[in-house]
């Protein structure tokens, strides 16, 4: 009779839960989208159904933040669960927080374990569509030493840098530090100066040789600034496909398209999986492009335009998921790399062209609330309960030992992993692995603390650095992204301390001279000493000599015209305008 039983009971188990499939992993994160600036988060006048629809359907993080506030970090930490500076992905005094050049010869370490490394371990087909911004090679044009598919992805469609002002024709990012800084006013300037010392030349005042000098020393260096700004653009705006490149320079008015695109045929490709997709979107960062059905789409001017391109494609992508019926078996995470990106202005217009902090402070760059938090949704049906909101201190860290929990994978156990496994969080089953303490670097320099004292609801969040402001803005002073040392800081020696669950906007510092706050700080200091004493010392992949353009490591399709077109491709779906 036990014989019998046994047999019974493990028949049962094989045909019920043996074969069960292991989920799919399907992810979203947008390049620079504000916290407020989809419905399903305060937005009430850009449409974004398909993203409510997502949030509707599953988990509201509404307290979900980053360790840092800019992409390169912020994306490194997504990928591998850990602070950026245990990756060596945290940049030092005088040096630029991002990746800025594809023949830079920085990236992310092959030492770091992805969470697609992880799920590739697992069984899974994995593919990246999007913007990299991780590196690419380390010493030569053909090494790929930090190439996506060095990092546990079996395919890559995408822009190893990022999209950049200067991959829109017209457009220049050097502008944003200094303003007018373009060909034409490049000209002009040098116009006006030979001129000048021409007339210096017939009244004597500069003798011909001097005057001869000179000209010649204005002319070729505005010729060679003129170059430069234009080849900007050929060098770091390129696209690729695995380890092609396809185009060059890019062209963007259908990226987002191709993007989609690309996304849509992997699902089906690999329908029968388990898969993991990583969509990394290269809006809303400017350059704004848009497809033509999406010009003037939104009240909200081209950067509405862009938010609405960019729902479209959420909903294009999760109606091949339906489609396919695997919805019940797909597990979606979307979310922000960092908040809305305050000093985008368009240079010509004057229009403003980043996103919206909602009632938080400060933006991208920045430590304050507008900077850190993201709009982060998780759905999973049959397993998360549909429209649910959760204020829990949560991670964009934890994504990967979420994934591991997903996909039956191990979490790597020789290296600190910062994040921890929202599963118990989001369906409510088991106790919930909570953050104590979440600490919000600037570079490698920690700037705020957030502190959820264990059994209690509130969050303490201290600030020891903010970042200095344009008179009037919340903008950083006189920079295209914000600095985080010397001069553009101030140093609190008396931090600032807020109550974020109650005070969300950071508006009532609590008094330095209170009970309270000698409590809640003298928690706080022993852990950040801790903490930075878990900060093992490893190569900065940001110092100045690995982040310059460097002509030996530059991609080149066609040499030496650096010129090619995608021309294989045909577009299979026709937007829907919503």
């Amino acid at each position: 009779m036990g014989r019998l039983w046994g047999g019974f009971i493990l028949q049962f188990f094989v045909l019920n839960f043996a074969s069960a499939r292991p989920p799919n992993v399907l992810l979203f994160v947008v390049d620079d989208l504000g916290i407020a600036d989809v419905g399903c988060f305060g937005n009430d006048t850009i449409k974004t159904p398909n993203i409510d629809r997502l949030a509707a359907q599953g988990a509201r993080l509404l307290q979900d933040v980053h360790p840092d506030s800019v992409c390169t970090p912020n994306r490194a930490a997504i990928l591998t669960g850990r602070y950026p500076v245990r990756s060596g992905i945290a940049s030092d005094r005088g040096q630029v927080r991002v990746f800025i050049f594809t023949a830079a010869s920085g990236g992310l370490p092959q030492n770091e374990t992805t969470f697609a490394e992880i799920a590739s371990a697992a069984g899974y087909k994995t593919g990246m569509i999007g913007k990299w911004h991780l590196g690419l090679h380390s010493s030569s044009s053909s090494d790929f030493h930090f190439h996506p598919l060095k990092h546990g992805f079996h395919y890559f469609y995408g822009l190893p840098l990022t999209n950049l002002r200067d991959c829109d024709p017209g457009n220049y990012v050097v502008e944003l530090v200094i303003p007018g800084f373009r060909p034409t006013n490049i000209l002009i300037a040098a116009t006006i100066i030979g001129v000048t010392l021409h007339i210096c030349y017939l009244t004597g005042v500069l003798g011909k040789c001097v005057f001869y000098f000179l000209l010649t020393l204005i002319v070729s260096t505005a010729f060679a600034l003129c170059v430069i700004l234009s080849m900007f653009a050929v060098f770091n705006c390129f696209v690729m496909k695995n380890y092609d490149v396809v185009e060059q320079p890019t062209i963007l008015e259908n990226l987002t398209m191709r993007f989609t695109d690309e996304a849509m045929n992997f699902i089906r490709s690999n329908k029968d999986g388990p898969f993991l997709l990583y969509m990394s979107y290269a809006k809303v960062h400017t350059a704004l492009f848009n497809t033509e059905r999406f010009v003037n789409h939104s009240i909200h001017g081209s950067y509405g335009d862009n938010v609405e391109e960019m729902d479209w494609s959420v909903g294009q992508i999760m109606a091949v998921v339906e489609e396919l019926g695997l919805k019940e078996d797909t597990f979606v995470y979307f979310t922000s790399d960092n908040g809305p990106h305050l000093e985008e202005v368009n240079p010509l217009t004057g229009e403003y062209e980043g996103g919206w902090k909602g009632i938080y402070r400060g933006g991208k760059g920045q430590c304050w609330e507008g900077g850190v938090r993201v709009p982060t949704i998780v759905s999973w049906p049959g397993h998360i309960t549909p429209g649910i909101s959760l204020d829990q201190l949560t991670s964009t860290m934890d994504l990967l030992p979420t994934v591991a929990k997903l996909v039956g994978g191990d979490v790597p156990q020789d290296r600190t992993v910062d994040g921890k496994d929202l599963l118990p969080l989001v369906t409510n089953k088991g106790q919930p692995s909570s953050h104590e303490f979440i600490f919000h670097y600037c570079g490698n320099q920690v700037h705020a603390v957030r502190y959820n004292p264990k059994n209690s609801n509130v969050v303490w969040k201290a600030h020891f650095m903010t970042p200095k402001w344009t008179k009037g803005t919340e903008a950083c002073i006189g920079q295209g992204v914000c600095n985080c040392h010397g001069k553009y800081v101030t140093i609190h020696d008396s931090p600032l301390l807020f109550d974020i669950t109650n005070d969300p906007s950071e508006s009532s510092p609590i008094g330095a001279d209170t009970a309270l706050y000698q409590e809640v700080i003298k928690q706080i200091y022993p852990m950040l000493k801790k903490h930075k004493a878990s900060i093992k010392i490893v190569p900065n992949q940001l110092e100045r000599h690995k982040n310059i353009f460097k002509p030996w490591l530059q991609m080149c399709c066609n040499f030496p015209f650096c010129s090619c077109k995608e021309t294989d491709r045909e577009l299979e779906h026709n937007p829907k305008i919503l």
